[in-house]
């Protein structure tokens, strides 16, 4: 091909040219261009270890190449750019719609992979492209007829195409499949909208290429429509992610419809005729009255929102303080009755009083257990106010754990033998010194670990351990009821009480192991739990520094 035969003009960038006879080529290609890698850079960005986010940016990425691949056969004026151009999309396009097919399949498995068969019968329609993208299967040759440079396309795209549907049934069953196997409505929906825009985006352009082929003579000026399916795809995807928070993309309305209208008035930049524009700015003056009323609504709604936000945060505030108001109350009030009661009860119980009769010794050491529980369950809620608040205060003293533990082992064997529980401590040899704030280790970690190992085991045995290495391991283990999946994943949070912790324990705050964590990792330690599930007992450890 001689350009100078055919008056060709040279292209810059490739893809800027006077060769490109169609009006609407550039606004076709560059638009769609632009808006894919809008959404695929976005998504990637936002979160790209997630599966489903790295399929879309590379079926967007390969649909990028693909059109500016399309553009260089349309204005290069080089034998060389337009073979080897012509080469890769062949590859290219069955990549748009494999990385499709990929994305429907994370979805509709939950995050997780096609199988290893589903990834081979995918990797193996590439096969036939890379044997035979170089070779006269893919490109036949040229018709020069009035210097259009129209290409004839050989059997290797016949089987692109066939596989292509292949592809766009198989994304249509794995859709089908994933949205009645799921039960949660937003997985459902999220599905539905992502595979709904894939298929149709996927549809438009292969519809392109069957159109130019069986329909329209190989005028490949009509090919350039198929390439809208990409806008379909990005209005999907994008309300996808604002409705259903799908690709953990952090965008709102207001933002999408301005890059939207923003897109479109980019667009009219690539008209190259003037008796083109007034349609296209006709439809573009339409599309940009619709988005601008949506973008107004939402603007209002989130006015809205922020005043009502701004209304609870005032009504927040006033709770906060109220809340503030009655812990007060009860640090030094109730606090202070309960101290008096238990000050009473133990000079009853220890026999201050002289003469005191047997029956009232009994009914005071009953009460004076029921009101030191009653304290420590006010401390409890004290504590976790100052551990949010951020307020809590630590000493930073050397002690033996050692000791603490056989304090607290000795404390509790009652209520352990009044069970009928077996207490087995095994503590290793030598002093456990560590530094940091005793009486708050003793009660929170060590008292608390075995006081709910006590509740919580119907009968059996309590195995305590205590050993040391390169830090201190203080370990609980029981077997009891034992800690479910799910109540694992709130067991050291804020007021996370087990899903029948209740029935066992009525008085658990739900504040003692939130507490516990805290502590434990103020003294630059860590806490855990281990339980194989309901009925398996469960086993608490907590590892320290040692001083």
């Amino acid at each position: 091909m001689d350009p100078l035969a055919c008056g060709w003009d040279t292209a810059r960038f490739l893809i800027f040219s006077e060769n490109v006879f169609a009006p609407l080529i550039y606004y076709s290609h560059l638009g769609p261009l632009v808006a894919s890698l809008l959404i695929g850079v976005a998504v990637l960005i936002n979160n790209p270890r997630a599966l489903i986010n790295r399929a879309l940016f590379v079926m967007t990425a390969a649909f990028a190449a693909w059109v500016y691949a399309d553009l260089v056969l349309w204005a290069s004026e080089k034998p060389e750019y337009i073979m080897f151009f012509w080469s890769a999309m062949a590859p290219i396009e069955l990549l748009i719609f494999a990385a499709g097919w990929y994305l429907v399949v994370v979805l509709a498995n939950r995050g997780e992979e096609p199988s290893f068969r589903e990834k081979v019968i995918a990797a193996a329609t590439f096969i036939p492209i890379f044997l035979l993208a170089h070779t006269s299967y893919n490109l036949l040759g040229y018709d020069l007829t009035n210097c259009d440079r129209e290409p004839i396309e050989g059997p290797l795209w016949q089987y692109i195409y066939f596989v292509e549907v292949f592809f766009i049934a198989w994304i249509i069953v794995k859709g089908v499949m994933g949205y009645r196997r799921s039960s949660n409505p937003t997985e459902r929906n999220q599905l539905a909208l992502v595979s709904t825009g894939v298929v149709l985006s996927l549809l438009v352009f292969s519809a392109g290429n069957f159109l130019v082929l069986f329909l329209l003579d190989v005028d490949w000026s009509y090919e350039q429509y198929k390439l809208f399916g990409m806008p379909i795809l990005v209005a999907f995807i994008t309300y996808s992610a604002i409705r259903f928070k799908t690709f953990d993309l952090k965008v709102i309305t207001s933002q999408a419809l301005v890059i939207a209208v923003s897109v479109l008035v980019f667009s009219l930049l690539f008209i190259r005729r003037i008796e083109n524009v007034r349609i296209i700015t006709i439809l573009t003056f339409i599309l940009v009255c619709i988005l601008g009323y949506i973008l107004v609504r939402n603007v209002r709604r989130e006015i809205e929102q922020r005043i009502l936000i701004q209304k609870q945060e005032k009504e927040l505030e006033v709770v906060n303080q109220q809340q503030e108001n009655l812990l007060h109350f009860i640090s030094h009030e109730v606090k202070g009755y309960l101290t008096e009661s238990e000050a009473g009860f133990a000079s009853i119980a220890e026999g201050d009083y002289a003469r005191t009769p047997p029956k009232l010794k009994e009914m005071a050491r009953g009460a004076l257990a029921t009101v030191r529980r009653g304290v420590r369950t006010v401390m409890e809620i004290l504590d976790a106010s100052n551990l949010k608040k951020g307020t809590m205060s630590y000493r930073k003293d050397s002690f033996d754990f050692k000791k603490d533990v056989l304090d607290i082992v000795a404390e509790m064997k009652p209520a352990a033998d009044e069970k009928g529980l077996l207490i087995d401590a095994t503590i290793g040899e030598g002093t456990f010194m560590i530094k940091g704030d005793e009486d708050k280790l003793r009660q929170h970690v060590i008292r608390n670990l075995i006081d709910n190992a006590i509740k919580y085991t119907p009968a059996g045995a309590v195995e305590i351990r205590l050993t040391d290495g390169d830090k201190l391991r203080f370990s609980v283990k029981d077997n009891g009821v034992g800690i479910t999946t799910e109540d694992m994943k709130n067991l050291f949070t804020e007021g996370g009480h087990g899903k029948d912790s209740m029935k066992i324990n009525v008085h658990s705050t739900g504040y003692g192991l939130f507490i516990a964590k805290e502590i434990v990792a103020a003294h630059g330690g860590k806490i855990w739990a281990e339980s194989s599930g309901s009925g398996m007992g469960s086993k608490f450890v907590v590892e320290l520094p040692i001083a």
